[in-house]
C-alpha cells in the first residue's frame, strides 16, 4: 500500500538473448529440488492446504517456498517471521549475504531459516493463478503467480544480475506504459486484475 494505491514491484529482467530479455516482470523463478526441505520451516500453510489451493495431488508448498524464495533472491524482501512469530522488518546484512549462495544453489531456504531462527510466511501468500503456455510453442512455461504485501521495514534490492533495474509502479501506471516496459501477457492480465482493487488487504 502506498499513499497513490496499491502499487507493485517491477523488475527488468537482463539482457540473455532470449525472448524475455530486457522485459519487465515481477520476481520469480523455478522450484528448485531444494524447496521441499523449506516444508519444514513454513508457517501458517501445510503441504495438504496448498496442495489443495493449487489443485495438485501433493507438493503444492514447494511453490510457495520458491515463490519466497526467488522474492528474496531477486529483490531482496523476504516475507518471514522471527523467532517470536512477528512479521520480520528490516533484515541484518549477515541474512542478505545469502542472496547469491542461494541463487547458486550453495545453500538452501531451510539453511537460512535454521541459521537465523525464522520461518517462512507461507500462510501470508495469496494464491493467483496459473499460466501454462499452450502447446505448439518453441518453448513453453507452467507456472503459478502468488501476491504478497511488501513487509514493513524491508527495501527491495534487485540482484543486479538476473534483474538489473526496478520499479513501484501503481498497476494502471504500468499498464499505459506496457508498449516501453515490454510487459508480457501474463504481467498484463494480472495488472489489469490489481488495479482494480484499492488496497492490499481485499486480495
Amino acid at each position: 500500500d502506498a499513499p497513490v494505491g496499491i502499487e507493485v514491484l517491477l523488475l527488468r529482467r537482463a539482457e540473455r538473448g532470449d525472448h524475455n530479455s530486457g522485459a519487465w516482470v515481477f520476481p520469480g523463478g523455478i522450484v528448485d529440488a531444494g524447496d521441499r526441505g523449506g516444508h519444514s520451516v513454513c508457517a501458517g500453510l501445510d503441504d495438504a492446504a496448498a496442495s489443495a489451493q493449487l489443485g495438485v495431488p501433493g507438493g503444492g508448498l514447494d511453490y510457495h517456498v520458491a515463490a519466497l524464495r526467488e522474492c528474496f533472491e531477486e529483490c531482496g524482501l523476504l516475507l518471514a517471521d522471527d523467532a517470536q512469530g512477528r512479521p520480520l522488518g528490516a533484515l541484518d546484512p549477515r541474512l542478505t549475504a545469502w542472496r547469491g549462495p542461494l541463487h547458486r544453489g550453495e545453500r538452501h531456504i531451510a539453511d537460512l531459516c535454521a541459521e537465523f531462527g525464522l520461518r517462512l510466511a507461507a500462510g501470508r501468500l495469496a494464491y493467483f493463478s496459473h499460466w501454462l503456455t499452450p502447446l505448439g510453442r518453441p518453448k513453453r512455461f507452467d507456472t503459478r503467480f502468488f501476491i504478497g504485501e511488501a513487509p514493513a521495514g524491508q527495501s527491495a534490492t534487485h540482484d543486479d544480475n538476473e534483474m538489473v533495474e526496478q520499479q513501484w509502479l501503481r498497476p494502471a501506471d504500468a499498464l499505459a506504459r506496457s508498449d516501453a516496459l515490454r510487459l508480457m501477457t501474463p504481467t498484463v492480465k494480472t495488472l489489469e486484475t490489481l488495479a482494480r482493487f484499492d488496497g492490499v488487504q481485499p486480495l
